[in-house]
């Protein structure tokens, strides 16, 4: 498996134009045809992250007679899981979209 095949999969079931993950490949100093191993989990991590962040962007395609359309908010639960799952805690809170109940009492 190459690193363009993890990332490829780690991005199932979304898929993204080939030059979308040869340039994310390239931005992340990562030979695309290299050979991936599990050194290489975090690289590909924070690649697909970065390629489902464009993603969010745009909410639905069409093109020569298909369409496609996504679901934000699953987009970035897909992100945080990622994130989650490869210790990235700064990117897990940014797309965390759980509830949560902040204690004010100290502001009173």
């Amino acid at each position: 498996m190459t690193i363009y095949d993890a990332i490829s999969a780690a991005l199932y079931p979304y898929n993204v134009d080939d030059a979308l993950i040869e340039k994310v490949c390239i931005d992340s100093d990562m030979s695309k045809d290299s050979e991936y191993s599990k050194a290489d989990k975090l690289s590909v991590a924070k690649a697909t992250i970065a390629i489902l962040r464009n993603l969010i962007t745009l909410s639905s395609e069409s093109d020569a007679g298909y369409s496609l359309s996504y679901d934000v908010n699953k987009l970035k639960e897909r992100i945080f899981a990622i994130a989650t799952d490869n210790g990235l805690a700064d990117v897990a809170e940014e797309f965390d979209t759980r509830s949560r109940i902040i204690d004010k009492t100290a502001l009173w």
